[in-house]
This record gives structure tokens, sequence and C-alpha cells, in this order.
């Protein structure tokens, strides 16, 4: 539980207060005034005051994060700002904008995940109350919780927050974290304000400008200083460790290192794969037409020339005939012929008239053959 509140530098301010130099002397002081004799015993019990530095375009959660000043201590922070860019996609679960994530966005600003994370609880506490946490937003539609209008709404917040820290209304697997996160690291110094010498003139000039009471002396007050330790930034970014071109590169090299080769033996080396290709395809392809378009033709030529008659025979072309003096053992032979194209060793030139019965015999026995 706090009291007052104060967002210094905000985006909505009509002037933003800008430093050019880095330095305690070029940052932002303040003189707090703890107030202790209004605080309420049951609802704090510790003195001074809260303080978190944070981006202009997001809520302070001072539950999450933020630190204590001391009472009567001069407190110097110095900061420097970080910027830390994540990968998203196949890389990494995280979200740009917060449009891909099932919790709709209750605050003024922009996505980080304490307000998805916030805005899921009040959401629930909505789903499951009846009505909204009075140190949340809510939707226009909706009443902040109220004992005269419901009574059991302590209960149900209790029973609910026990479930929100156990992860059973799912807030924290719902809401991922940004792609793009800005933060402020912080270093703080401390020391004794006011000092014994100094203490009476500081009082006196506070007693002057704020009616601040003598009495109240250290206890009652604070200094804080917050300045930027240098005027630079540092971003962190993540990158892929293996990226299209590196697996190419590392694949080139191993392929070198274990075979030796570089990218013309390479191709060289398809060429030749391919060339094989094409050859064993040409070969198989004649091979299969050989065999299944030109089947019998031999067969063909050999019954168109046992069917020729003598007379369309060449002139040196002359069959020789069966000696009819010789008988022929077994049934007469077919004139037509069912084998493939005759010996050529019984075409010859036509015997003369006045050859012998023996050379007739002769060539009558090579026709039987």
């Amino acid at each position: 539980m706090y009291g007052n509140c104060y967002t210094f530098n905000n985006k909505n301010n009509s002037n933003l207060w800008m430093s050019s130099m880095p330095g305690i002397n070029n940052g932002l002081s303040l003189t707090l005034r703890t107030e202790q004799k209004d605080f309420i015993p049951l609802l704090s019990t510790v003195t001074g005051a809260r303080v978190m530095v944070h981006g202009q375009d997001e809520p302070a959660f001072m539950d999450d994060g933020g630190f204590n000043l001391r009472p009567g201590v001069e407190t110097s922070i110095s900061m420097r700002k970080e910027a830390l860019d994540r990968l998203g996609g196949n890389y990494g679960d995280c979200t740009e904008n917060g449009s891909d994530v099932p919790v709709k966005n209750l605050y003024p600003s922009k996505y980080s995940q304490q307000v998805c994370i916030h805005s899921c609880f009040q959401e629930s506490m909505i789903k499951e109350c009846g009505c909204a946490y009075i140190f949340y937003p809510k939707p226009k539609d909706v009443e902040y919780c109220d004992y005269r209008r419901h009574s059991t709404w302590g209960y149900c917040y209790y029973k609910l927050l026990g479930a929100f820290s156990t992860d059973s209304l799912g807030c924290f697997t719902k809401c991922r974290k940004p792609c793009s996160v800005t933060n402020y690291k912080l270093s703080a110094g401390y020391s004794r304000w006011p000092s014994v010498k100094s203490q009476d003139w500081i009082f006196q000039m506070l007693s002057l400008q704020n009616n601040y009471p003598i009495n109240n002396r250290r206890s009652g007050v604070a200094k804080l200083n917050i300045f930027f330790k240098e005027l630079n930034y540092k971003t962190n970014s993540e990158s892929p460790s293996v990226t299209m071109v590196t697996l190419l590169s590392n694949l080139g090299s191993q392929w070198s290192l274990w075979f030796g080769s570089s990218v013309l033996s390479v191709v060289e080396m398809a060429e030749l794969i391919f060339d094989l290709l094409v050859i064993t395809f040409l070969m198989l392809l004649r091979r299969f037409r050989s065999r299944y378009w030109s089947p019998g033709r031999g067969a063909r030529s050999a019954r168109e020339v046992a069917s020729t008659p003598p007379s369309s025979l060449p002139s040196r072309f002359c069959p020789h005939p069966t000696s009819p003096s010789l008988p022929q053992p077994g049934p007469t032979p077919s004139l037509a012929l069912t084998a493939p194209p005759p010996a050529y060793a019984t075409l010859g030139p036509c015997p003369s008239p006045l050859s012998s019965a023996g050379a007739s015999s002769s060539a009558c026995a090579l026709g039987e053959l």
C-alpha cells in the first residue's frame, strides 16, 4: 500500500525534461517528505518512499520493481539504458506488439509481460467474482468491487490469488515476453543527509519554502538524485547461430576436407551422372522398341520370297528342282515356307541344258538338305 504517487517526464506531459550531459548535476534532484505521522500501521510497517525508473510509455508496477528510500539519507542513482532484441518465429517464443496474445490489454500503454499478467488477472477477477480489482484498470462496462454490492468479493479475491500464484489461471503461460525490451541498469550510492553542520540551515529553508515543521527533523525527509551515468546505451541482439550461408559454407569446408574436391569437381561429377542417366535411358528405349515394335519381320520376308512366281524372279535366280527319278522319302513337303529366309547357298546360276544326270542329282540332294 502506497500513498501519493507521482510520475515525472511521462509521455503525456506537454514538456519533457531532457538531459544533454551525464553527471549528478545534470539529472533530477528531489526532496521528499515522508510524513510518518500520516501512516496507517495496519497497511504499512516501513517508512520512507519507493522509487521506480521505467520507460515513458510503460506503467509503473511498484510491487514488481523499484527500491525504497530511507529517511535522512541522500540516495544518488546513476542509470544506463539497455535494449534487448529477441528473435521470434522459429527461433524463440516472443511477441512483437501483443496482438497475437489471447489477453486484452487493459492499460493505456504498450505491451509488456507485466501488463499482460495484470490484465489476465483482472479478466479472471471479473469472470469469477463479478467485479474488478480496485488497483488494476477495468473495462468500461464493469464496476470495481465494493462490499456494499459484492459482499463476498474478498473471499473470491484471495481464492483467485492462490490460483494465480500456482499458475492455475494460465496467465504466465499466455503472456509471452516481448521481442523488444528497454530497461535501465541502476547503481545507487547513499550518504547522510542533511549533515550535522548544515541541518539547521536546511530545515529553516524548507520551512520557508514548503511550510515544513521544524520538529520533524531528519526522520521526515529524504533526498533523491537520478542521473545518467553516460550518454550511450547498450543493445543486445539475438541472431541465428546457423544461417543458410554458414550452413553451405560448413558443408563446403567438410566436403573439401574429406573428399578434396571443389565446386568445379562437384559440377563435373553431376555432369557425369547426368550423362550416364541419359545414355542408359536411350539404350533402354532402343531395346524396348526393337522388342515390341518389329517382331516377325524376318518371317514375313520369307513368306514373300516363297510366294513369288518363278517368272518374276531375277534372271540369275533359279531354284533347284527335285529330280523325278529319285523317290522322296516321307511326306511331301509343303510348298509354303514357314521358316526364316531360305539358305542362300542353294541359290546360284541356272545349269546348262547339257548337264549330266549326276549334276542334277547332286543339286537335288542339296535341295533335300
